[in-house]
């Protein structure tokens, strides 16, 4: 069955109709709940991991190496609670990293336009002039976080299969035309489809394993083969490439490494 990927300008609204949704379909719910484990698993504490997902690097926040890292931790944890299919994932930014995968569909909703204004009044306070202010630095933030992060505009709705803006449709109304998705042609399992995710899953293990030593390194895999790209010096590459296939190769799945030089990464 498809995967359905929400995405949402509020989390609080996100959580609200993802859990409406894996009710109405029967599919596992899977959101930040995530983290606490991953956290345990990598030795790191929680809140950096909730940070990851929210902020940018920043001299007082966290560095760009461990954003990175944390996010290939969580991309780890997500895209392997995915190959179960049957789930409703939201809150862990898999619509940014999850791509070319066609049984997955991806929904960005957009929070009732008022009870979102009436949420951060009740937060910040302040008349109408500064909560219209606060939301735009909202969308503004979100939108550099995603780019910053992976490359793409969280805001944009071509990044999306479907749109919902809660201010025009109810909770209810919305649930039933995701749900309906389900069982578009379009979004049914295909072999392909499914060895995409494969892939992605065997790669991003791969990644979490080589991060700790090479934090720049980028990875993709084709059935049992991984390709490894990272920064090598022309003096240093045969050693680098030895200990990049040891650590790879001990890697579940993993039956042959290729190591690439890289210049210029992201």
């Amino acid at each position: 069955m498809p995967i359905i990927i929400i995405s949402s300008d509020s989390y609080e609204t996100g959580r609200e109709i993802s859990k409406k949704i894996a009710k109405a379909t029967e599919y596992n719910y899977v959101d930040r709940e995530i983290l606490a484990p991953i956290a345990e698993k990598f030795n790191l504490q929680k809140g950096q991991v909730i940070k990851a997902l929210e902020e940018t690097p920043s001299l007082f926040g966290l560095s760009a190496k461990l954003r990175n890292r944390l996010l290939a931790c969580i991309e780890e944890a997500t895209v392997g609670k995915l190959l179960g299919d049957n789930v409703v994932c939201h809150g862990l930014a898999a619509h940014l990293y999850v791509l070319g995968v066609s049984h997955l569909i991806k929904v960005r909703v957009l929070s009732d336009s008022k009870k979102l204004a009436s949420q951060l009044s009740s937060e910040a306070g302040g008349s109408a002039d500064k909560i219209e202010t606060l939301l735009k630095r909202k969308v503004k933030k979100r939108k550099q976080w995603s780019l910053d992060a992976f490359g793409l505009d969280e805001t944009d709705p071509s990044n999306y299969d479907m749109v919902i803006n809660l201010s025009q449709i109810d909770q209810d109304e919305a649930t039933k035309n995701i749900a309906g998705m389900t069982v578009y042609r379009k979004f049914q399992p295909i072999t392909y489809s499914i060895n995409c995710l494969k892939n992605k899953d065997l790669a991003c293990r791969a990644r979490v394993v080589l991060m700790e030593q090479f934090p720049d390194v980028k990875v993709r895999a084709d059935g049992s083969t991984i390709v490894v790209e990272v920064k090598i010096k022309k003096r240093t590459k045969q050693k680098i490439a030895g200990v990049i296939k040891k650590l790879a190769g001990g890697v579940n799945g993993v039956e042959y490494v290729e190591v690439h030089a890289a210049s210029d990464f992201r």
